[in-house]
């Protein structure tokens, strides 16, 4: 791992993958989920390593103020995420990629940035990272779609976190790329900061085709990624009447803070919640088959699926009205016995929304990052730092994975890991 000046040891959270520790995850998931929430996860550990010179003249070597916890982050320590992008990540890594650092040390070939700036990281590995010819994708300014992200002279991995050869924010000290960083405003504090990478997320969801004015939106998910989602919205001013499907109160609560228009909790099943929504928000009708939930003529115009589960994908369907849209920004896998009758009797459109990049929907096609940083510097009085409830130190990151596991319990939707001196 690439990580550390000589003499220096720095410490990070390490996680190595083998078959073994993922059997052993997927096995505790179902069977023994105390375990696992507990913050006892197979493969992952404190380790200790040297530090090396930068890989190159255009790298910079950050101490991360803060990194977040993701839920893809979870997925895999869970042993819950898909094999099939397994081609793509290398293990043993260092997760975490929701990173607001400091510089600390600055490649002879990177202008325009000192040690002690503040930046935030896009984590995705370009061709040019790697040191390749740019793929298409990379040509078109979309990273997270690069095609050769097995290829080159580093380690398979599309992000930072997902690669052996680039450690993330769990640690003391990491590399990036000088293409990688983007500065941060003065006026932008670190809670806010560390969340541009989950709120770009949200705004390329919604930047890929916006809600027409008018439209009736449905979000799926009250945790980081719907609530980005809706952050997004609200903050390009998109006139949508949006409703948001939570699954906890303090979830709905957030969401109602951050402008959405109407909020429903989740019941006994997402499924009948969804259709709740439908009825309540968009006017739909409901109706029951033969056999099986509750099908509805009419429903929402846009659908964010933020939560990726069978319930929540088999309800986006069902409630996503004629010709409506279905976004799913949610890592949603493998996914048995889903009914795709909806998809061909309605004609939806469904898409997927994965990273960010260039936005050639904006006037001379912005980085997200870039977009995200000047909504929040010109909004500083929107609530999207409430989304961080809960701040840790690195050596205390059994407890971290075990409140981010436990969101009812400890109330928790953002988890970060604090590497500031002074906290």
């Amino acid at each position: 791992m690439r990580h550390t000046v000589s003499g220096h040891t720095v410490q990070s959270l390490c996680y190595r993958l083998s078959v073994p520790t993922y059997l052993a995850a997927r096995a505790a998931d179902r069977w023994f989920p105390g375990v696992l929430a507990s913050g006892w996860v197979p493969g992952l550990t404190a380790i200790r390593t040297e530090r090396h010179p930068l890989p190159g003249p255009e790298w910079l070597r950050l101490r991360p103020l803060l990194c977040g916890i993701c839920g893809s982050d979870l997925a895999v320590l869970t042993g819950r995420s898909s094999p099939a992008l397994s081609p793509f990540v290398s293990f043993p890594a260092v997760l975490g990629h929701e990173i607001v650092a400091q510089v600390s040390e600055v490649g002879a070939a990177v202008p325009g940035v000192q040690p002690g700036d503040r930046v935030v990281v896009d984590p995705f590995i370009s061709c040019t990272v790697r040191g390749l010819d740019p793929c298409p994708s990379c040509c078109r300014g979309e990273p997270s779609l690069c095609t050769h992200a097995a290829e080159g002279a580093l380690a398979p991995g599309m992000l930072i976190g997902y690669c052996r050869d680039l450690p993330g924010g769990w640690s003391e000290e990491m590399v990036a790329h000088r293409t990688q960083l983007f500065r941060v405003p003065p006026t932008v504090p670190d809670p806010l900061a560390v969340l541009i990478e989950p709120l770009s997320v949200g705004l390329h969801a919604v930047l890929k085709l916006p809600p027409a004015t008018g439209s009736r939106v449905l979000i799926l998910g009250g945790g980081t990624v719907g609530l980005c989602v809706l952050a997004a919205l609200r903050l390009l001013a998109r006139p949508c009447h949006v409703t948001v499907v939570a699954r906890y109160p303090f979830q709905a609560h957030l969401a109602s803070t951050l402008g959405a228009d109407g909020v429903v909790l989740e019941g006994p099943g997402a499924g009948r919640s969804v259709g709740d929504a439908a009825v309540q928000r968009a006017g739909a009708r409901v109706y029951q088959p033969l056999r099986g939930r509750p099908v509805y003529a009419g429903g929402f115009d846009w659908v964010y699926d933020c939560v990726g589960s069978p319930d929540s994908l088999d309800g986006s369907l069902r409630v996503a009205g004629p010709r409506g849209r279905v976004v799913l920004v949610g890592c949603a896998g493998e996914i048995p016995r889903l009914d795709w009758s909806f998809v061909w009797a309605r004609e939806l459109h469904i898409t997927g929304s994965y990273g960010y990049g260039r936005e050639p929907s904006l006037e001379g096609g912005p980085h997200t990052f870039a977009v995200a940083l000047r909504l929040v510097e010109e909004h500083p009085s929107y609530p999207l730092a409430d989304l961080v409830t809960h701040r840790f130190p690195l050596a205390r990151w059994r407890e971290a994975i075990r409140v981010s596991l436990r969101r009812r319990q400890y109330e928790s939707v953002k988890t970060v890991f604090d590497g500031r001196p002074d906290r």
